[in-house]
């Protein structure tokens, strides 16, 4: 039975603040110049992103880097004094969201010298018989090294494109000015090929991936004049590596080879010792704070329940300057963004849970800071929901870690509660600013996040318990922390809606055919509800080793697929099913939408639909995703009790 959701509405000051809440902030980034002179700041404006250049003493802008209709501003680069590098993003695919296809655009501060440098339609911008022309590269470039010492040349990978991305990498030193290739440095040995250089800009590791999934590492070592083959029983099954030592002899790299969780490893470039340097009892580390050059590491990053930053006895510049900030903007994330090359000026972004970002400015020689800007400035953290780390037993005893945000300015009795299920599945939830459970949260609902088993950050075995549990133990987790939301009572019994993007909405539908008496209505935003199509359609069963990554998570059992499926097992749901979808997303393809749909209508249970036919995998143009959350929001309060929408809806 098919409830249509209406494309307009008229609500006066409610599609504002979700704007607000959940709009790609205005401000996504600011680099200082290595002068310390020019900021380039990367923001979106008009549907799209740009870049100012602005003087740091006067704010006035003085040249901008913006493209047409056809693409739009990726990533950037201060690659010498004058120069930025920027990832092109391809806008004209039809689809909201722009796609990177390996282009690199290179222009000066006052936007002059303007020029795509790399690839499959450089060759077309140099003409003249005499010039000597770059050819078009079929390829993605990513930047391996600026090499801050070489003032016209950058070290990129080049990967020649294909639909499986399964061609080996090449290291190339690229002209940033020309567009030509100076030299091609070296080849990786198979697909999936990463390099990585010492502070002289000499590459000294090289990572790829076999056929048979195993990882090829090669090092050189300082002095060696051949390189090392590292064998496989070297690491373990994680190896990520981060930076090559000082002394240019070995690299350290995250991984677990000693221990369930992923921990800081030193692994010597000749292959012959790997010492654990750090390893946290309960979770991975999230990721290493590094010096600006991406050269050395300054501290670990962990997420217990509340992120926490461990620095390491590094007595540099950068180290002393972080833990400085730390103690300054105590209780927020840190990051430091840039800094001008005599390490006077330094830029800095901020976050926590009511705080979408924040951007400063530390002058190291005037010992001050000051704020430069909000990503979103509309947002004010008095307004928003605190994030509260939880944890529970599920139903065979396994711990399981999550957050509760409570509705905001709903006092006395429980609010109604959205369970908001992350994608992934191998993702995990983080303490932060989140737009979707900020939009829920201050319109009177409260929120609980699951890191069922399956989740990344708990160790290999947590992690690797989720295998082939998609529509099983993955979803008692779930359904574990619904019953301790109620037993804590942080949620009524039958005042609970369940809610979820991509493996959420999976999820989300799954569950609730498990236990329908647990949840009032379901919220399923791009998601997957027949698992055998998986290898029929869908961008992943085309990838480098795609198949093997799905019979690793769902098995090639047909029974059990077809049991894990919830588009067999909506005779069970009891309760009205709100679909979003849009019909480009190639990860998780339309037909899932309407093979639900099909099954919904065979067995007369109710339903809403909202489809977008240009989005792809969830809503990445602002206004589909705020009609969105708005069209959900009014989905939940018909199925809810008691809910009410604070700041939306006081005018």
């Amino acid at each position: 039975m098919l409830s249509l959701i209406c494309c307009t509405w008229i609500s006066i000051g409610y599609a504002a603040t979700l704007h607000e809440l959940t709009a790609t902030p205005e401000f996504t980034d600011i680099k200082i110049s290595p002068t310390g002179e020019y900021y380039a700041i990367r923001l979106f404006q008009e549907g799209k992103h740009h870049i100012n250049f602005v003087s740091r003493e006067t704010s006035e802008i003085l040249g901008q880097i913006s493209f047409g209709q056809s693409n739009e501003v990726g990533d950037y680069f201060w690659v010498n004094d004058e120069r930025v590098v920027v990832q092109v993003l391809d806008a004209s695919s039809g689809r909201e969201a722009p796609a990177y296809f390996g282009e690199l655009f290179a222009a000066n501060f006052d936007g002059s010298k303007a020029e795509l440098i790399f690839g499959y339609r450089s060759g077309q911008s140099q003409t003249g018989a005499r010039i000597r022309k770059k050819d078009s590269e079929y390829a993605w470039a990513e930047i391996i090294d600026v090499l801050p010492d070489n003032k016209k040349r950058i070290l990129i990978s080049s990967v020649a494109m294909s639909r499986a991305r399964d061609k080996p990498a090449k290291a190339v030193l690229l002209d940033v000015y020309s567009g030509l290739e100076k030299k091609k440095i070296m080849w990786s040995s198979f697909p999936q090929g990463r390099f990585y250089t010492d502070k002289s800009g000499t590459v000294r590791l090289v990572t790829s991936i076999r056929a048979n999934n195993t990882r090829h590492i090669q090092g050189l070592p300082d002095g060696a004049e051949e390189w090392v083959e590292i064998a496989g029983t070297n690491y373990g099954n994680y190896f990520s590596p981060i930076a090559i030592s000082d002394d240019k002899k070995s690299v350290y790299v995250l991984d677990n080879i000693e221990d369930d969780k992923i921990g800081l490893y030193e692994l010597s470039l000749a292959g012959d010792s790997y010492e654990k340097l750090y390893t946290h009892k309960d979770v991975n580390i999230t990721n290493l704070v590094m010096t600006t050059d991406e050269r050395s590491v300054i501290a670990i990053k962990v997420d217990d329940g509340y992120p926490k930053y461990l620095l390491l006895s590094n007595p540099g510049e950068e180290a002393k300057t972080f833990k400085l900030l730390l103690n300054y903007f105590s209780g927020s994330t840190v990051s430091i963004r840039s800094r001008s090359r005599d390490g006077r000026f330094w830029v800095v972004r901020t976050g926590t849970d009511v705080d979408p970002g924040s951007y400063h400015l530390y002058d190291r020689e005037a010992k001050s800071i000051g704020k430069l800007f909000d990503s979103r400035p509309g947002v004010k953290s008095e307004d928003l929901a605190a994030m509260e780390p939880i944890e529970f037993s599920s139903f065979d005893g396994q711990s399981i870690a999550g957050y509760f945000t409570p509705a905001r300015n709903v006092p006395g009795k429980a609010a109604p509660m959205v369970v908001l299920v992350h994608g992934g599945p191998h993702v995990r939830d983080y303490w932060g600013y989140n737009s979707d459970v900020q939009a829920l949260a201050t319109n009177g609902f409260s929120v609980l996040q699951i890191n069922f088993r399956g989740s990344t950050g708990y160790g290999s075995a947590f992690e690797t318990s989720g295998y082939r549990q998609w529509g099983d133990e993955i979803q008692k987790d779930i359904i574990a922390g619904t019953r301790w939301a109620i037993d804590e009572q942080r949620a009524d019994a039958g005042n609970i809606c369940i809610m979820g993007t991509s493996f959420g909405a999976y999820s989300a539908v799954q569950s609730a055919t498990l236990a329908p008496e647990l949840y009032n209505c379901v919220v399923a935003n791009a998601g997957i509800y027949d698992l055998p199509l998986m290898y029929r359609k869908g961008d992943i069963e085309s990838w480098y080793l795609g198949d093997e990554y799905l019979e690793q998570d769902i098995g090639r059992d047909d029974d059990e697929l077809k049991r894990f499926s919830p588009v067999n097992r909506i005779a069970l749901l009891e309760r009205p099913v709100f679909i979003a979808h849009g019909q480009k997303d190639v990860r998780a393809p339309f037909e899932h939408a309407k093979r639900l749909r099909k099954a919904l209508d065979q067995n007369e249970k109710q339903y809403e639909w909202f489809v977008k036919r240009r989005e792809a995998h969830g809503f990445y143009d602002n206004d589909n995703q705020v009609e969105y959350l708005q069209a959900a929001i009014e989905f939940l309060n018909k199925h809810l009790t008691a809910a009410k929408s604070p700041i939306d809806r006081e005018d």
